[in-house]
């Protein structure tokens, strides 16, 4: 006996015979031992038996469900270890972000961070700096703290409704001769002093590159941000940088009590071939408590040697995953642009101030490139924001399904900023699937409600309680760094739907706590097609487990965001946080 556990001897029941000895013998022999966890309360995530206090576990999947008395079968039959480490404690399954971006969160989380908002990351605490005075002292504090004049400044967080308008001029007033990057809130987003377009290897004083970038002001907009971004890339994911972004990541993933993450966007920075590779280095080895899901994306309707040749080359891909790096018949398309910048594509009365959102694709090079990949066969996950961009992504899933229709498609709508009541009910019949990102109400809602969007339909911001109503199966996710890596966090959005002021908007699209922790487990497994794996605690998937202080089904929903997370069991195996 230990703190944890007592190790059982098998023994064979009274009466069994000398056949039924060997049986069980044989048995014993041929697989491996059982580890049972036992726990104050078990959410299982399994409507048929909700609620357990103990799982057995062996060789990384789970064997049973339920209490010592119920697998009492198994125990006797097994040489087994009952752990109860966990005995206070709730265990719900495995977490799952199935919406991020290591290689974006890698290269922002070694800049300097000036937020509208406060963050708290392992180490690192990030005050709220609101106000345009505010900002740029914060920016001067910055450069200061730079030795090498030569190096460049990139900050990330800036957004204009909290920080005033920042242009080339203010930079340059900040530092003439150091390169200073300011990157928006949305990432969709820079902006650099005139030092730093001559780092970018742009002449500040020739005519635009791009019809997105706007040399005077310094700013690169959506796909204007790719002409900024081969420079910035080659600074940030340089091996050394990207190598503690990528070890800090891991440390905030892990502590948000995840065990599945989903990068919906590989090879944009340096090919899918070589990030694949990298995060197979960083990620696939026993210190990390959690399976990567890998799934290349394009904006590009026109590549080089066409559509088909670019889905031959997605296609390859498969050949290079492990069982811990997934690679599936997964691809990630782009519609309209960034929410946190407002360049998502709206319908009537569109923005208060007139502007339009931008087309990351636009709708004609979105169909055939969507049209190629559902030829294939592939799970087609669509970026969208706006309720325009909305309409364009469910008339192209009209059109592939009236060319070739399909059950169980999955096709999946990631991010949904904003989608009127009319436009789920469409989405439902057409059997969408949707990955929401609630941190848009949190963030952003008092502020859109005063520009751009106004009131009514800034309180409707994420409209997840119409998706559940409409029986849309919908998930929740980071998009890391849009909101925190921290599903429990977005949970709490979803439930209380209170804004970072304070305000509670509209109500009636709160959802349960019951419905936001399927959204961040078997819902969220759904949507990446893994639910036969992972999502809840069901014998024979993968005895992946969080593990929590507080059962988040008993509590007040004010508090789900600030449950203890003790740490995490990933296919059998206990990582504790601390």
């Amino acid at each position: 006996m230990n703190g944890h556990s007592s190790r059982i001897r098998t023994h064979a029941p009274t009466g069994l015979g000398v056949l039924g000895l060997l049986l069980v013998m044989c048995s014993a022999a041929q697989a491996g031992q059982l580890r049972v966890f036992t726990a104050k309360s078990i959410i299982t995530m399994d409507e048929s038996l909700p609620r357990a206090n103990a799982v057995a576990v062996a060789d990384g999947g789970i064997v049973a469900v339920g209490t010592l008395e119920s697998m009492a079968s198994w125990l006797v039959s097994r040489d087994h270890v009952v752990d109860t480490r966990f005995s206070e404690k709730i265990l719900v399954p495995g977490l799952i972000e199935n919406h991020l971006h290591p290689f974006l969160g890698a290269m922002l989380l070694n800049t300097y961070w000036i937020t509208p908002h406060e963050w708290n990351l392992p180490g690192w605490r990030i005050p709220q700096t609101r106000g345009r005075a505010a900002y740029l002292a914060r920016l001067n504090e910055a450069q200061r703290e730079l030795a090498d004049p030569a190096d460049p400044l990139i900050t990330w967080g800036y957004h204009e409704f909290w920080h005033g308008s920042i242009t080339r001029p203010d930079l340059d007033a900040v530092s003439a001769d150091r390169p200073i990057i300011v990157w928006q809130r949305s990432f969709h987003e820079v902006i650099a002093n005139t030092a730093g377009l001559r780092w970018l290897g742009i002449d500040p004083n020739s005519p635009s590159p791009h019809d997105e970038v706007d040399v005077a002001k310094g700013r690169f907009s959506e796909r204007g941000l790719f002409v900024a971004l081969g420079p910035i890339g080659a600074h940030l994911l340089a091996p050394v940088p990207l190598n503690s972004g990528l070890a800090k990541l891991r440390d905030i993933i892990r502590r948000g009590g995840i065990t599945t993450i989903c990068d919906m966007g590989v090879g944009g920075y340096l090919g899918f071939e070589k990030e694949s590779a990298i995060q197979k280095a960083a990620f696939d080895n026993d210190d990390t408590p959690f399976r990567v899901v890998l799934v290349p994306a394009t904006i590009d309707a026109d590549p080089a040697g066409g559509i088909s040749a670019l889905a031959d080359a997605y296609d390859s891909y498969a050949s290079l995953a492990t069982d811990k790096v997934r690679i599936g018949r997964h691809v990630k398309l782009l519609a309209d642009g960034a929410f946190f910048a407002q360049y998502m594509r709206m319908n009537p009365p569109g923005y208060i101030d007139g502007h339009q959102g931008k087309w990351l694709t636009e709708p004609a090079g979105l169909l055939r490139l969507a049209r190629e990949f559902w030829e294939r066969g592939y799970q087609i996950h669509v970026h969208v924001n706006g309720d325009e961009g909305l309409d364009v992504v469910l008339d192209t899933l009209a059109d592939l399904l009236e060319r070739k229709p399909r059950f169980d498609h999955r096709f999946t709508l990631h991010h949904v900023g904003y989608s009127t009541n009319d436009q789920l009910r469409r989405a439902a019949i057409l059997d969408v699937v949707v990955s929401a990102q609630p941190y848009y109400l949190w963030a952003l809602g008092d502020a859109y409600a005063r520009y751009g969007l106004g009131y009514d339909r800034a309180s409707q911001i994420s409209r997840i309680g119409g998706m559940v109503r409409n029986g849309i199966p919908v998930s929740l996710h980071s998009d890391f760094t849009m909101a925190p890596a921290a599903p429990l966090t977005l949970a709490w959005v979803a439930v209380n739907r209170v804004t970072a002021d304070g305000t509670l908007m509209a109500p009636e699209e709160r959802i349960s706590a019951e419905q936001a922790l399927r959204a961040i487990t078997i819902d969220a497994a759904f949507a990446l097609r893994m639910e036969n794996e992972i999502g809840s605690i069901v014998a024979g998937k993968r005895a992946d487990f969080t593990v929590l202080e507080e059962d988040p089904l008993e509590i007040e929903p004010s508090g789900l965001k600030d449950i203890p997370i003790w740490g995490t069991v990933y296919e059998g195996r206990v990582y504790p946080i601390d």
